[in-house]
């Protein structure tokens, strides 16, 4: 199958192209001339904003399938933030489905986050902040798409997530540093319950929702993923510690929490049918400890 790929050469978008360039025809779109290396056999496209030059593409390499992973992410923006989160997570994914006019396209896989449901027991949208606005905005914007074509449209929300390679500055980028230098981390008081995936159940996810995509499974619009256990953020540094078996040192409540801290997540998204995370969090850990 021909797939288009946004965010590909990002932690999750790495991971999720290796696995299915071995099986499919990728195709990775990117924003700007990165120096890259792409697994063997995985295509790219520079766009530069000309959708009828991406329209081109999609037909001539006969796109089947579109996951849309690409994001900014800002926890707390600032106003200069606001023109570079509506260009990420609003105007690209607009810009692909204006790009499918004509083409073989079937279905779009749209990635979302839990943080578009701020309160933990309501199934309504209340964004925890405008990163999460932008990403309900997207998927408003798509609504005329799917009203006026035959296309799937479907939403897999993450949670927060980790494992090998990730460059990002999250939880365990910060607890592998700490407990190497021996730093001290300046903590919230950690209270708030996280859920967080290994890569290897994400990508597991993703690839589950694409078989079923590909099979025409009658699916809803929206889907979860959502790790075996949820833990306070205390709990999860101490089972780093028991993992790793190094001592961290972190002054809880040296930082506050942030502004419309999650403290509990959403609960009311239906999970993802027939997939369940494979990984405990003590699993994922040590995983995640063996690569370098």
């Amino acid at each position: 199958m021909n797939l288009l790929l946004t965010g590909g050469t990002g932690f999750i978008g790495t991971h999720l192209v290796k696995a299915l360039a071995v099986e499919h025809n990728v195709h990775i779109l990117l924003r700007s001339n990165l120096n890259v290396v792409l697994p063997e056999n995985v295509h790219s496209f520079l766009f530069s904003n000309n959708i009828n030059e991406l329209n081109e593409y999609i037909i001539k390499n006969e796109i089947e399938g579109v996951v849309h992973l690409a994001t900014l992410f800002v926890a707390q923006h600032q106003p200069e933030d606001i023109k570079d989160l509506i260009l990420s997570n609003i105007y690209l994914g607009t810009a692909i489905l204006e790009a499918l006019k004509g083409s073989k396209v079937k279905w779009f896989l749209n990635t979302g986050t839990i943080w578009q449901n701020y309160r933990p027991n309501c199934r309504r949208y209340h964004p925890t902040n405008l990163y999460a606005a932008t990403k309900q905005a997207f998927i408003d914007m798509a609504a005329y798409y799917v009203e006026t074509s035959r296309l799937k449209f479907v939403t897999l929300k993450l949670s927060d997530t980790f494992g090998d390679g990730d460059t990002r500055r999250k939880l365990f980028t910060i607890l592998k540093e700490a407990s190497t230098t021996g730093e001290t981390i300046q903590m919230s008081p950690g209270e708030q319950y996280i859920d967080i995936l290994h890569i290897q159940d994400v990508v597991s996810g993703f690839m589950h929702l694409i078989q079923l995509l590909n099979d025409n499974i009658k699916l809803g619009n929206e889907y979860v993923l959502a790790a075996r256990q949820r833990y306070t953020l205390k709990e999860i540094a101490a089972l780093f510690e028991k993992v790793s078996g190094k001592k961290i040192t972190i002054n809880w409540g040296g930082r506050p929490y942030r502004q419309r801290e999650i403290m509990q997540p959403w609960k009311k998204g239906k999970i993802l049918p027939y997939w369940q995370a494979s990984l405990s969090l003590e699993e994922g850990i040590a995983l995640y400890l063996k690569t370098k």
